[in-house]
């Protein structure tokens, strides 16, 4: 439960946003399934530089790892997958709220 790396095989394409408006292309497995409609949205680092707008979308959990760290879910432009990963709270990634 607590491993990272890419999780599913379609999972990832099932949130992503159709299309490549947003998404560069392939947008591999894209169909936006869930309705959820993740954006590659990117990640702002500690270095305050922008990176990835259009490849990756990064969303923080609600679950922490440590006090200064949490679980990260990641979606990418080439892969129907979901990527789970730790990292540093202090980069700035997407936020989704969803109603129970």
């Amino acid at each position: 439960v607590d491993s990272t790396e890419w999780r599913g095989t379609y999972e990832g394409g099932k949130l992503k946003e159709t299309g490549t408006t947003h998404w560069n292309s392939p947008n591999t497995g894209a169909t936006n399934e869930s309705g959820f409609s993740a954006l590659p949205g990117g990640v702002r680092a500690t270095d305050n530089k922008y990176c990835e707008l259009g490849n990756v979308a990064y969303f923080w959990t609600a679950t922490e790892y440590r006090r200064d760290g949490a679980w990260l879910r990641i979606l990418v432009y080439s892969s129907s997958k979901v990527i789970r990963t730790d990292s540093d709270k202090r980069l700035y990634c997407s936020v989704r709220c969803v109603r129970d």
